[in-house]
């Protein structure tokens, strides 16, 4: 990752912590337009808005929608603080974004905040399976990216 791209990465995991700190399970989201600026931002907020499809991912697309930024989804970057489920990758394909950079990988903030139900479908895989091209690049930033787990963990 570039150093941009760490900037863009450590403000996901910045929401996520806010994210947590709300009682939602702590992920945070940073879209990217192609040419380099952030046009939205989301954090989980499942909880606090009792809403089960406020992930952050799609908290963050629907924020650029919102704000006029439709067509600049089309070839963004989303930043996640940690792997987009299922239902976020297919957003994200649907989307157009065409990159993902995420911090922590499923399986390993699983291990640490638990959570069903559970798909064993990763990002990628989702992706994969689309008939588009979008880029995924993950687990980055290791432990920095999986404190915020380790924090909820603790104080749930």
């Amino acid at each position: 990752m570039i150093k941009d791209e760490e900037t863009h990465l450590r403000q996901a995991i910045s929401l996520a912590e806010h994210a947590g700190h709300q009682g939602n399970r702590p992920f945070g989201a940073v879209i990217v337009a192609a040419g380099g600026a952030v046009i939205a931002e989301g954090r989980n907020q499942v909880a606090s808005a009792g809403i089960v499809t406020a992930h952050a991912e799609l908290v963050a697309i629907t924020a650029a929608i919102e704000a006029g930024h439709a067509r600049e989804l089309i070839d963004a970057t989303i930043y996640a603080s940690g792997e987009p489920c299922p239902m976020c990758s297919a957003a994200i394909v649907w989307a157009g974004i065409t990159r993902v950079v995420f911090g922590a990988a499923e399986p390993d903030f699983t291990a640490i905040i638990g959570g069903h139900p559970r798909f064993t479908l990763r990002c990628a895989e989702v992706i994969g399976s689309s008939d588009t091209s979008v880029t995924v690049s993950g687990p980055n930033l290791g432990d920095e990216a999986l404190a915020p787990f380790r924090r909820h963990a603790a104080n749930p």
